[in-house]
């Protein structure tokens, strides 16, 4: 008797990590798929034979072999055939065939810019293929503010959403951008926290109205947790100068001597590290140049 080697049911990301579990009936053992990947890679077989990819213009195609692309290598009939990557080919057939994915994906488009399997899917000779994560297709689509790339391969009615992003959210995302800040640019930038973070009096905001004046003691106490939104001490710079705040002894009638030096030369050889924490641009920063740069 016939059965399908890669039966209704073996959904690509398990197929292709060797570790599928299908229903059984009572007694019966489960199906698992072997490593196939790295078998048949080792014999030639590319990936376009198994799986039909390259005509492939939307996400909803079925792209695992069937029963006659196997029978082309195979001989279908005989079971121990199918033992070369079914460890129980008698359930096979349990499960359906998953055919709904990223709506508007194609595969064809893909191909056709040049791209290969590998580059999405990884190397089948290491049994890495896999569904590629969004981190991957940020490699090429990098337009990740107002997911205006994210359109081309997903329809509206899709949800873009992770799971972790429930009615809670808003409250508990603070923690988990703290431990992976990556996971998060895989969809937002900057700009997008900042539309928030920044706020005014009707969207939330991170600091309290008066933090102007008070934000000195928040940034001795806590200067890594500043630099999470401020990575550029120009930011600071661009207030501090405008508004003439500086340390209490730049104030000093000596602090600038033109043929000596002053005070702040005295200052710079004892504790250069205090002047960089502001002038990180040695000579060429906007105050050191009026004299140094020359």
């Amino acid at each position: 008797m016939k059965r399908s080697l890669y039966g209704p049911a073996l959904i690509l990301t398990a197929v292709l990590a060797g570790a599928l579990l299908v229903p059984w009936a009572a007694g019966e053992k489960p199906d698992r798929i072997r490593a196939a990947h790295p078998v048949h890679a080792a014999q030639g077989v590319t990936c376009e034979k198994c799986h039909p990819a390259a005509t492939s213009q939307t996400g909803t195609d079925d792209l695992l072999p069937t029963m006659d692309t196997c029978a082309e290598c195979h001989d279908v009939a005989d079971e121990e055939t199918c033992q070369q990557c079914h460890t129980n080919p008698a359930v096979a057939a349990a499960v359906p065939r998953v055919t709904t994915r990223v709506q508007k994906f194609s595969h064809a488009g893909h191909l056709g810019q040049g791209t290969d399997c590998a580059a999405c899917h990884g190397s089948a000779a290491k049994g890495e293929p896999q569904l590629p994560e969004k981190a991957l297709c940020r490699r090429c689509h990098e337009t990740a503010s107002g997911r205006a790339d994210c359109a081309v391969c997903h329809a509206e009615s899709e949800t873009l959403h992770p799971a972790t992003h429930t009615a809670q959210w808003l409250a508990l995302h603070a923690a988990e951008a703290r431990v992976d800040e990556g996971r998060c640019l895989v969809c937002h930038t900057q700009t997008d926290c900042q539309e928030c973070h920044a706020g005014d009096n009707v969207r939330p905001r991170v600091h309290p109205l008066n933090f102007a004046y008070d934000h000195a003691l928040d940034a001795r106490g806590g200067e890594a947790t500043c630099s999470a939104c401020h990575e550029d001490a120009q930011f600071c710079q661009g207030c501090h100068l405008a508004h003439y705040v500086m340390p209490e002894n730049h104030s000093r009638a000596d602090w600038v001597v033109s043929l000596t030096g002053g005070r702040h030369m005295e200052e710079a050889q004892f504790d250069l590290e205090s002047c960089v924490a502001c002038h990180d641009g040695g000579q060429a920063s906007p105050v050191c140049a009026r004299c140094h740069g020359r």
